[in-house]
């Protein structure tokens, strides 16, 4: 008996020692297990598997894991090859990343910049990289009023692009005739009035025959040719407008194309026959009017207030039409400024449509920036001579037109009445910062 004791006090103590270090510390449970390792293996099956059993199991979980995401990443990889063999993706030429690299610059200031840096470092640009900026900067000189102003104003940026316009020009006889009947259109844009500049462009879309032009085109050639008539000495282009035109259906014309080629045609003062303006104005007069948008309205009267034939028909259907809108607000207001000068010169501005019209004239505030001059001046000596020369509107004009006049009540009374958000909303509009 006595012989058993020690081994029971034994395993009594062995068992709170092994509750002990099991419970401790981990640097205890490495020195537990190292001790109890000379001990029968049925006083340690509860312990070897706890400790064994579940890092082989997030092992094997792990593995398990990074196979499936190797067969899937494997799968897309072979998927990718067999797709691009298949389908290969074309390798950019060189000409191709510049015109690209063109594309992505986002400024005229930046165009004009990069086109200088290519000529002064000896770079030849290619004419379609030259078509390309000139595309990029018409796109900006319509989008933003800052870049505008900007690029019109200030001398460096017109000294760049007289020579972009020159290279352009030198260049003609490389492009095809969709992009000379661009490059008419670009010019005409940006406000480019050199004789030479536009004699070329003539002789080029002379050069490719009018016949392949669309009815668009074809008074989008007009608007160009005539909007700097003033300035440039071309005769034939509108010789030959004349006889394709007339050679087409014109039914097939919208009433906007309609309406552009007869502008067209009045400014630069061809043709002297009365045919022409009767033909368009009886066609044009078919088209539903209300349908008409403001600025074409605005094109018709002015035209037509120019022209020998149609004229009173053509006033009369256009008077009926603004006086059965309801109001104005949707007219521009370079369009309201052309529609009192036009119904001025033929004598048709009574007081009931002169009326419609400073309702909403007396409200604008962007004469000076939107109008040209001088229709704003023709439509000012117009005005003053006839019975409406006490109009809010003469006043407004006559302030644009000499911002340092004083002369009356109105003045003093007037021009306070500008509240500084509409400084802020005319600066923030119209002023290049």
């Amino acid at each position: 008996m006595n012989s058993l004791l020690p081994k029971v006090r034994r395993a009594h103590m062995l068992g709170n020692q092994l509750r002990g270090h099991i419970s401790s510390s981990l640097h205890d449970k490495f020195l537990s297990v190292a001790f109890l390792g000379y001990f029968h293996k049925s006083y340690l099956f509860h312990t070897s598997g706890l400790h064994v059993a579940r890092p082989s199991n997030k092992k094997a979980e792990r593995t398990e894991k990074s196979r499936e995401a190797s067969g899937k990443l494997l799968k897309k990889l072979r998927k990718t090859r067999l797709e691009g063999l298949v389908n290969p993706e074309p390798v950019s030429t060189p000409e191709e990343k510049l015109t690209k690299r063109i594309r992505k610059i986002q400024s005229i200031k930046g165009l004009l910049q990069f086109y200088w840096f290519r000529v002064n470092k000896k770079r030849e640009l290619t004419p379609l990289h030259k078509f390309t900026i000139l595309e990029c900067i018409v796109v900006y000189f319509s989008k933003s009023v800052q870049m505008r102003d900007v690029f019109l104003t200030q001398p460096l940026q017109q000294s760049l692009f007289e020579m972009l316009a020159q290279d352009v020009r030198v260049h003609l006889n490389d492009f095809d005739a969709n992009q000379i009947y661009n490059v008419v259109i670009y010019m005409a844009k940006l406000c480019v009035k050199d004789p030479s500049m536009y004699a070329d462009l003539e002789r080029g879309i002379l050069y490719h025959k009018l016949r392949g032009y669309s009815n668009k085109q074809l008074s989008q050639l007009g608007w160009a040719f005539a909007k700097y008539c003033l300035h440039t000495n071309v005769v034939e282009i509108f010789h030959a407008l004349d006889k394709e035109i007339f050679s087409r259906d014109i039914s097939k014309f919208s009433s906007e194309e309609l309406c552009t080629i007869a502008w067209s045609f009045s400014e630069f003062g061809f043709p002297k026959d009365r045919q022409f303006y009767k033909a368009i104005g009886s066609e044009i007069l078919t088209r539903d009017l209300s349908q008409f948008k403001p600025w074409t309205l605005a094109s018709l009267s002015l035209s037509y207030s120019r022209a020998d034939a149609f004229v009173a028909e053509v006033f009369e259907v256009v008077e009926e039409e603004l006086l059965q809108r309801d109001d104005l607000k949707s007219f521009a207001t370079n369009d309201l400024v052309i529609l009192v000068l036009a119904f001025g010169r033929v004598g048709k501005l009574h007081p009931e449509l002169f009326q419609k019209f400073e309702v909403t004239m007396v409200k604008r505030r962007d004469y000076a920036e939107t109008v040209v001059r001088e229709y704003l001046q023709e439509t000012y000596h117009l005005l003053k001579k006839s019975e409406f020369h006490l109009a809010v509107v003469v006043k407004m004009i006559e302030r644009v037109l000499d911002p340092d006049v004083c002369n009356s009540l109105f003045d003093i009374l007037f021009r306070p009445r500008r509240s500084w958000k509409e400084k802020v909303l005319h600066q923030y509009l119209f002023k290049a910062y």
